[in-house]
């Protein structure tokens, strides 16, 4: 059975984050990202678009496979108000799961034309961010819908190609019960950064699969070993670090947003590490026979390493280190952040 017919027949259903078993859902989704990095790709889409939908009181229905389309690009999805009611146009790029999944979550732009039509937010001129910003909906697309048209595929590389990541095309009418959140509500919500932290397990996952089935390839000399046996630390120290996470996001009793993405930072960067360490391990000691003579392990390699690079690495370092530094002090007067003496 592929991933992707593996991915058309999960059966499991797994813990909402924060609910108290997030633990449990780490490693379900490290379990499956470790079968295959492709079916742990899309597994994580389709249950972290099903937390999504709990989180706004919505439930999926059975036999549903679902998509997060969230990517930016030319041409954007936008989310418009007309007489004739509400309609999703535009493209969106990156899509993965494209021509497998069912159905997608897609973050739109909210037309800011009109802003009396709608006391929703929707096609009004930015919501409760205020005038003129323009934020983004988050809107349930059924794929099979007339005005939901699929790209041309111009992914070039071999590494996720059977998850079919391409460009989609909107152009339909869309209902009020359609329209998950606004406002920027999707990012908003305390799950985003929890479900960061969700992704991190699989790229850790996904590399611990790689492993498993790699060594019995890997030499028993002294210096292979010594390789084999910092592999070894370095995964025991992913799944410590998963499940530290996982426990300080059910013991979230109102934690402010920016200690949530400052935890999911911190995660992603440290496995993003990892992962290169171990990958940096297993090729020195195994040498070249693995990569070139064991089933798909150059595959999956490339794979993973693409995967991780959601992780925006020095970017991500930048945010987290102005999230260590402590914030200036209230003006009790001002109710924000005094000014700097020197500015």
């Amino acid at each position: 059975m592929s991933p992707v017919e593996e991915f058309l027949a999960l059966t499991e259903e797994l813990p909402l984050p924060g609910a108290g078993e997030t633990a449990r859902r780490f490693d379900q989704l490290w379990a499956l990202a470790a079968r295959s990095p492709q079916l742990g790709r899309l597994a994580e889409a389709h249950f972290d678009a099903v937390a999504i939908l709990a989180e706004a009181g919505r439930s999926a229905a059975p036999g549903q496979r679902f998509g997060v389309w969230a990517a930016g690009g030319p041409d954007p999805a936008t989310l418009r108000r007309t007489d004739a009611g509400l309609r999703l146009v535009g493209t969106k790029h990156w899509c993965s799961g494209a021509s497998i999944v069912s159905h997608a979550l897609v973050t739109a732009r909210q037309d800011t034309g009109n802003a009396a039509a709608d006391d929703r937010g929707v096609g009004g001129s930015g919501g409760e961010r205020g005038g003129g910003v323009d934020t983004n909906a988050l809107v349930l697309v059924d794929l099979s819908a007339p005005g939901v048209t699929m790209g041309e595929s111009d992914w070039q590389s071999a590494a996720f190609a059977a998850i079919d990541t391409r460009s989609v095309a909107f152009d339909l009418a869309v209902d009020e019960d359609s329209v998950i959140g606004v406002d920027d509500w999707y990012l908003r919500r305390r799950g985003f950064w929890h479900g960061a932290v969700g992704v991190a397990a699989c790229w850790a996952g996904a590399i611990s699969g790689i492993v498993e089935r790699s060594v019995g390839h890997i030499p028993t000399d002294p210096h292979a070993q010594a390789h084999l046996g910092a592999i070894d630390a370095e995964l025991w120290n992913l799944r410590a670090l998963i499940s530290a996470a996982a426990a300080e996001i059910d013991a979230d009793h109102g934690e402010q947003e920016r200690e949530r993405r400052r935890r999911a930072l911190r995660v992603r960067h440290l496995v993003d590490e990892a992962i290169g360490s171990i990958v940096a391990h297993l090729t020195r000691a195994a040498g070249p026979r693995l990569l070139a003579h064991v089933g798909d392990v150059h595959q999956q390699l490339a794979e993973v390493e693409l995967y991780r690079r959601q992780c925006h690495a020095e970017r991500d370092l930048e945010i987290l280190g102005e999230l260590a530094r402590p914030r200036p002090p209230l003006d009790p007067d001002r109710s924000e952040p005094a000014a700097s003496a020197g500015a």
